[in-house]
């Protein structure tokens, strides 16, 4: 498939990732992809951590061991292997805007992917009182104009990834976010996205886990349309796509059913960054 999985863990780089490098390149081959891309984490505010131990990795050592192996997506040719791109996850807080943007800056990373993983300095997973204790509409209008935030403070950062982080954890059953709970945040985030030439990331890991722990069908577990029809109509023209692959299991999930879903929307072009630079291609079939 002509696509680039954007979004993706190894073992021993990302705390919470169990796969290999030779696992996933084996997989990407075996779904004929036409690249993949590492984006272990670097979650750098160590006053969101209990134990001040954050999640982040020395970047010389992610490039010595990295980067002699990258391919790049757009000089391959039919019989080559899938393209290899090496990216970071930026997990954002306003406490280290600039260490993330250094990051960036002095580092060969093919894009930066940026999350919000904490909302007030809380872990939707572990804090979920904390964080949940108003309606949903309140709560995820509280958390993309934090998204927001961080494309605004990063405008270095290629890749808006996954929007709906916060939908999975949840205390309500039926947990999925709207546009219509949060349209003004919403059209705040899609204007600094496209003054800064960033793109939505559709994470795979969010439908998943919609499905496997709130009991949504795939139908229903897939992105708001209004979402992102939203976002078109305030120009983001591509998407990304996600595994947010942890273990080799997760790779290529729900590849085929989000492109033909986007595709029913209009969207065509999924895009990757080489070096900072746009690339996509456009599907034909799915």
């Amino acid at each position: 498939m002509s696509i680039v999985d954007v979004h993706n863990h190894l073992g021993g780089w990302s705390p919470d990732a169990g796969q290999t490098l030779e696992e996933l390149l084996s997989k990407a081959s075996e779904l004929n992809l036409h690249g993949v891309a590492i984006s272990d984490h670097y979650d750098a505010d160590a006053d969101c951590y209990p134990n001040g131990d954050p999640w982040v990795f020395d970047a010389k050592e992610y490039m010595d061991a990295f980067y002699d192996l990258r391919r790049l997506p757009s000089r391959r040719q039919p019989d080559d292997p899938p393209g290899f791109l090496i990216s970071v996850e930026l997990g954002w807080t306003e406490a280290v805007t600039d260490e993330l943007r250094a990051l960036l800056r002095d580092n060969p990373f093919d894009y930066g992917i940026l999350s919000v993983h904490y909302l007030d300095r809380c872990d939707p997973f572990y804090d979920k009182q904390a964080i949940y204790r108003e309606s949903l509409a309140d709560t995820y209008t509280r958390v993309i104009n934090v998204v927001a935030d961080s494309a605004k403070a990063v405008p270095e950062a290629r890749i808006i990834g996954h929007y709906d982080f916060f939908s999975r954890y949840a205390t309500e059953n039926r947990s999925k976010m709207f546009y219509r709970q949060a349209p003004d945040a919403f059209d705040r985030l899609f204007r600094i996205m496209h003054e800064n030439g960033q793109i939505l990331e559709i994470n795979a890991g969010t439908i998943d886990s919609l499905m496997r722990n709130k009991g949504y069908s795939l139908k229903d577990a897939l992105p708001d349309k209004d979402v992102l029809r939203r976002y078109r109509e305030l120009g983001g023209h591509f998407l990304a796509f996600a595994s947010d692959a942890h273990y080799n299991t997760q790779f290529g999930r729900l590849m085929r059913p989000t492109l033909a879903y986007a595709a029913s929307l209009g969207f065509r072009d999924w895009a990757w960054f080489e070096a900072g630079e746009l690339r996509f291609t456009r599907l034909q079939t799915v």
